[in-house]
């Protein structure tokens, strides 16, 4: 049995200016991000030849079929064509968080399923083989209007800036924090569940559309992306300077495409920053999942109570620093 593990993650910066459609125009894209700790796992067994079915996929759905041209699960199957197995199989799923969320599901996911098979065939392969071979699958075969960045930032872990170049290339830079900024950054961060869950696809769809009409507001975006990871090795970091960056970034955010936010996700905002948090955005496409703030830690109870009188309540996780794993079980 080979079961991968996969960390979803958090954005704070440059979401968008990853899809192809912004940095094949703009010389590059950049984001920074950072894995946390909640976890997608990828199980896979050779199925014992007692079985009559040749594969057997159980995750939201359950499947059962001979042929691999008649998998549903898209990721399942493109990822079983472009790695060319075709052994008797039985893959399951266990996610910490459900899909639909904002925090990179669909990508962790294939970046996990990718590890898991090619420690099935036998093969090691770098961290960004497997986040450039994931990204592939999703924008090219599948042809989804999406980024990039959630594929590297699941295989390789940790708080990283994130360069998506127009020649296809990728570059991941680790940030060092000193112990105090790391503490204090990690420190600041709230994060609440919206209790909404939406499709990301309509709204990057949108988003993906107007790019070019939205250039301006993304080189914006982009920039900040960098200022944002410098100004967290700066020698005194300041909570509120990285907290105004952010409430920024989602003045911007809001202006690429017309679901990323509405008025409940407005209201809780004001909400927020009206009881001490500097800033904060919507994680991933936008239109519901999951609220990152960022506030002074004084500030938090406050934050936490008049945000639980909505019905919105903080979602407590930590990072992650590792990455995709593989483990095998004889």
């Amino acid at each position: 049995m080979i079961i991968s593990k996969t960390p979803l993650r958090i954005s704070f910066a440059g979401g968008g200016t990853d899809l192809r459609s912004y940095y094949k125009h703009n010389n590059y894209g950049a984001v920074l991000s950072t894995s946390i700790d909640k976890y997608l796992y990828v199980v896979i067994k050779k199925q014992n030849e007692l079985f009559q079915e040749k594969f057997r996929l159980n995750y939201s759905e359950t499947e059962i079929t001979n042929n691999i041209s008649e998998i549903k699960n898209p990721i399942i199957r493109e990822a079983l064509n472009f790695l060319k197995i075709d052994d008797q199989l039985y893959i399951s799923t266990i996610s910490d968080i459900p899909a639909s969320t904002g925090l990179g599901s669909s990508s962790t996911f294939c970046v996990g399923l990718l590890n898991a098979l090619y420690k099935f065939k036998g093969e090691t392969v770098s961290v960004g083989r497997l986040a450039e071979e994931a990204a592939y699958i999703e924008c090219d075969i599948l042809k989804r209007p999406m980024g990039k960045q959630d594929h590297y930032a699941a295989a390789y872990g940790g708080l990283n800036y994130i360069r998506f170049y127009d020649d296809e290339s990728v570059t991941v830079r680790s940030l060092n924090l000193s112990k105090n900024n790391l503490f204090r950054f990690l420190s600041s961060v709230l994060i609440f569940w919206t209790n909404i869950k939406r499709p990301s696809e309509s709204i990057l769809k949108e988003q993906d559309d107007k790019n070019k009409l939205n250039f301006n507001i993304l080189n914006q975006m982009r920039e900040q992306a960098l200022f944002f990871s410098k100004k967290l090795i700066e020698p005194n970091i300041s909570i509120e300077a990285i907290g105004g960056l952010l409430n920024h970034g989602w003045e911007l955010k809001k202006q690429l495409a017309s679901n990323i936010t509405n008025k409940y996700i407005n209201t809780w905002y004001e909400i927020a920053i009206k009881n001490g948090a500097y800033g904060g955005k919507i994680s991933g496409a936008g239109g519901g999942g999951f609220f990152t703030f960022i506030a002074d830690e004084s500030k938090h109870d406050k934050i936490i109570q008049q945000m639980s009188k909505q019905g919105i309540n903080r979602y407590i996780c930590g990072f992650d620093s590792t990455g995709t794993t593989v483990t095998e079980i004889r």
